[in-house]
């Protein structure tokens, strides 16, 4: 028989966690056919993978590429990684529903983080299908946020939803799980998500309960009140009857980082007793968000419009810097805890020449001090600032990546195709997040096997979103592989120099079509927006 595409010589991994078995990959259109070793018979393209990994495409389980995809939707960045499919919609984030009297509320939501929206739809399932029409090169399996549908339905305002918000709100959840969403998502530190009560999610939960929707989950606070947060997720998916899935899991601010064991003490209670909770890391300690975000919740009521008519006002200043600012030195918040000005770097501003710069610096380049430069930056440029902070253990991230219900998810920020320039200092796991797994933390600290390595990049991410054809290298499954060196596979992004895609994956196939080959990228536009 003449497959399309044969993969000889390689070591399959399969996804599974079983050990790597020396195989051929035989792929007809764009599903697997045949694995096995010595696979005769012709090919209209035959690939030598000695020396080579063969694995399933990598799933990044948490990502906010959706805000970037209709700009970019190569999404070389990604893909160069390894990665065929990405989870998107997190974080409370989501392009969809939009009510269409705050198509500009929604823009400036989303611009504190560098995106920018053309917003040409109402529903999820419109905006669904103008991602489809973009012809994106990698698969999609969206969520829809929080925060969208609060703003959809009660607006920018931190207040309870009432029995008809929560009416409203369930009926856009019901309409986007129709339309294709796995579930939803939310970012309890970022209103107007922030705004919502356990009690508003746990209605929210119960409401697609019976459809298998999931709940993705910033949990409200990663400092001080990671415990309780993290119980809150918890039960919100226990009461709702949901599985749960805890965003990036993390503990930020030094004076906190002792409680990484009990927060996973946390999980490992819940799945004792039989609630279906997981989690999602990157391999990097430190994370990357909107600069705003360092305001307290009650600063952003009312959307980013009433903002910045605060913190123009002195009065309002002084009253933030009086709650936030420790010992002159930190700044503290309930997702990052106490995080020194040296600690913060800008990562996208619209003024280049500050782009990788930490506050301090811009605190002494202005001759002001640390808290009043953040907040002048912030106003000057209307609160379209994203940064990097450098707020956790990377003892604790090491035990987080090593837990067995830990799957890889970057949560990066932007996408980016061709060589460049690029702009902007962003986070390195826009780059590197998968191979740096690969290369760092199971060929250099060993802290796992290949074999399990893989697993939480491809499998035990599928498994999660019930994906029943991706993520296992199977016949009859989709052609997605990521071939890449074992022992030279390496994240070159760093963050003095974030824009540098990594080296030693030299093949990735989406869907069939050979989209990295032999290190040259061909925008193939074969990725699929994936429905439950």
């Amino acid at each position: 028989m003449a497959w399309s595409l044969l993969i000889r010589g390689g070591t399959v991994i399969d996804g599974t966690g079983a050990p790597g078995q020396r195989a051929d990959v035989a792929i007809e259109g764009d599903r697997i056919a045949v694995v096995g070793p010595g696979l005769g018979g012709e090919a209209a393209r035959v690939i030598d993978a000695t020396g080579h990994v063969v694995a399933p495409g990598f799933i990044d389980a948490h990502s906010h590429s959706d805000l970037f995809y209709l700009g970019c939707p190569a999404a070389e960045s990604k893909i160069r990684q390894g990665c065929t499919t990405e989870v998107v919609g997190m974080c409370s984030f989501s392009p969809a529903p939009v009510h269409p009297e705050r198509h500009e509320l929604v823009r400036t939501w989303a611009g504190g983080i560098g995106a920018r929206l053309d917003i040409r739809w109402e529903t999820f399932g419109q905006y669904l299908d103008v991602l489809r029409a973009a012809r994106p090169c990698i698969n999609i399996a969206h969520f829809v946020g929080h925060g969208a549908l609060r703003l959809a339905s009660l607006g920018p305002h931190d207040r309870p939803a009432g029995p008809d918000d929560l009416r409203t709100m369930e009926r856009l959840l019901q309409e986007a799980l129709d339309a294709g969403a796995f579930g939803f998502s939310t970012g309890l530190v970022y209103p107007p998500s922030a705004y919502g009560t356990t009690g508003e999610l746990i209605a929210l939960a119960r409401s697609m309960a019976s459809r298998g929707g999931l709940y993705f989950s910033h949990v409200r606070g990663e400092s001080s009140m990671v415990e309780d947060s993290i119980g809150e997720a918890i039960r919100i998916g226990e009461d709702g009857g949901v599985g749960v899935q805890i965003a990036h899991v993390k503990v930020g601010g030094r004076e906190n980082w002792p409680k990484m064991d009990r927060v996973l003490k946390l999980i490992d209670d819940a799945r004792a007793r039989g609630v279906d909770v997981s989690g999602d890391v990157y391999p990097y300690h430190a994370g990357s968000t909107k600069m705003d975000n360092l305001l307290p919740a009650w600063v952003h009521d009312g959307g980013t419009a009433r903002l910045l008519e605060r913190i123009a006002d002195p009065a309002v200043r002084r009253r933030i810097v009086e709650a936030c600012l420790v010992a002159g030195k930190r700044w503290r918040t309930v997702s990052m805890g106490a995080v020194g000005f040296d600690e913060i770097q800008i990562a996208t501003c619209a003024q280049p020449d500050l782009e990788g710069m930490t506050l301090a610096a811009l605190a002494k380049k202005r001759g002001m001090p640390p808290a009043e430069a953040m907040l002048h930056l912030l106003l000057e440029e209307r609160a379209t600032v994203s940064m990097v902070a450098f707020s956790q253990s990377p003892d604790n991230v090491t035990k987080v990546l090593a837990h067995p219900a830990i799957m890889i998810g970057s949560d990066s920020l932007g996408l980016a195709t061709g060589p460049g320039p690029h702009p902007g200092k962003p986070h390195p796991r826009m780059y590197g997040t998968f191979p740096r797994v690969l290369g760092v933390y199971a060929r250099e600290k060993k802290l796992f096997s290949l074999e399990t390595a893989v697993q939480k990049m491809t499998g035990l991410c599928a498994a999660r979103l019930g994906l029943q054809d991706r993520g296992l290298l199977r016949p009859g499954y989709a052609a997605d592989l990521a071939l890449f060196d074992p022992n030279t596979v390496k994240d070159e992004a760093t963050f003095a120099d974030p824009h540098r895609y990594p080296t030693g994956v030299p093949y990735v196939v989406v869907n069939g079509a050979v989209v990295v080959d032999g290190g040259r990228f061909h925008a193939a536009g074969t990725g699929r927006v994936l429905t439950p």
